[in-house]
């Protein structure tokens, strides 16, 4: 646990630090949140968030490295550099949209490409559960395993990004499922089922420390928003905790068929309400006969 208490200060100091500092040169990158008719807040916003959570992920996993307890998982293993490639391009993708926005199918391309590159390097699902199955999971084929994880992280990834418009949400949120899956993935690998290679532990411990280090700027007064780089981000995290962890264990665990789609359900329960307001929006919009680029006033945002 002492390994896991020191990368999760590492990525927490780093992304604590860093997103104040990066914060000053948000102007210059054009990555501002400007007031609008449809936000809360009252004067232009940082959105660097997932800049700052990136060098956390990094500072995080070079800790893990340099701390012999974690050595198997790096040792001959392309899943620290899927993980770290994957996170790159959807923060690039998602910090572009910040900047200028990008249209939705160029955002979920760059998804996709995030979830293909963190399968093709290894970061991928092998079992999917089936719950209330008289069968307990399916072993994917491998042309099925890169889908199911690629839609994995699309789902995921554009969940957060959808609860990402109230204040200390999302990374609440990441930071209460990272520690859930964290505690799980720590049980079943006492109990002999998760290998000492997997990067799941680790993943979510990174991603807890993510949430954390930046909620300070989100939550008690807002200096900061994660933007869409960080809350796609987040969501990549979630995503590659829950392949790693869920979609590699096929022994049968109590509890474990709920657990695989817990955290698949968190972010859902909590979503039904944004999930609801857009499919509502989405209504509003077709009766109304209105462009879907022109902005919807009844629809509450940040």
């Amino acid at each position: 646990m002492f390994g896991y208490a020191l990368v999760l200060l590492a990525v927490f100091a780093t992304t604590l630090i860093a997103t104040p500092i990066l914060s000053k040169f948000a102007p210059r990158l054009g990555a501002i949140a400007f007031p609008s008719a449809r936000s809360v807040h009252d004067k232009p916003m940082p959105l660097i968030g997932g800049i700052a959570m990136i060098l956390g992920l990094t500072a995080g996993l070079l800790v893990a490295m340099s701390i012999g307890q974690f050595d198997e998982m790096f040792r001959g293993s392309t899943e620290p550099l899927a993980l770290i490639l994957s996170a790159g391009i959807i923060v690039f993708v998602g910090f572009v949209d910040d900047i200028r926005e990008v249209s939705p199918p160029a955002k979920v391309a760059g998804q996709v490409l995030a979830g293909s590159v963190m399968s093709l390097l290894g970061l991928s699902m092998l079992y999917f559960r089936v719950p209330f199955a008289s069968f307990d999971y399916i072993v994917l084929s491998p042309d099925l395993a890169p889908i199911l994880t690629v839609i994995t992280v699309v789902v995921l990834a554009n969940a957060i990004n959808l609860i990402d418009g109230l204040n200390g949400l999302a990374a609440g949120i990441c930071a209460i499922a990272g520690s859930a899956l964290f505690l799980y993935s720590d049980r079943l690998f006492k109990a002999g089922l998760l290998e000492g290679n997997n990067l799941g532990p680790l993943i979510a411990i990174i991603t807890v420390g993510m949430a954390l280090g930046f909620l300070p700027f989100n939550f008690i007064k807002p200096m900061s928003f994660m933007g869409d780089s960080g809350a796609l981000l987040l969501g990549l995290m979630l995503a590659a905790t829950t392949v790693s962890v869920g979609g590699r264990v096929a022994d049968q665990f109590s509890g474990q068929t709920y657990f695989f789609f817990a955290p698949l359900f968190i972010p859902l329960v909590i979503l039904g309400v944004p999930l609801a307001d857009t499919l509502f929006s989405f209504g509003r919009r077709v009766v109304r006969r209105k462009s879907f680029s022109v902005a919807d006033k009844d629809h509450m945002h940040h």
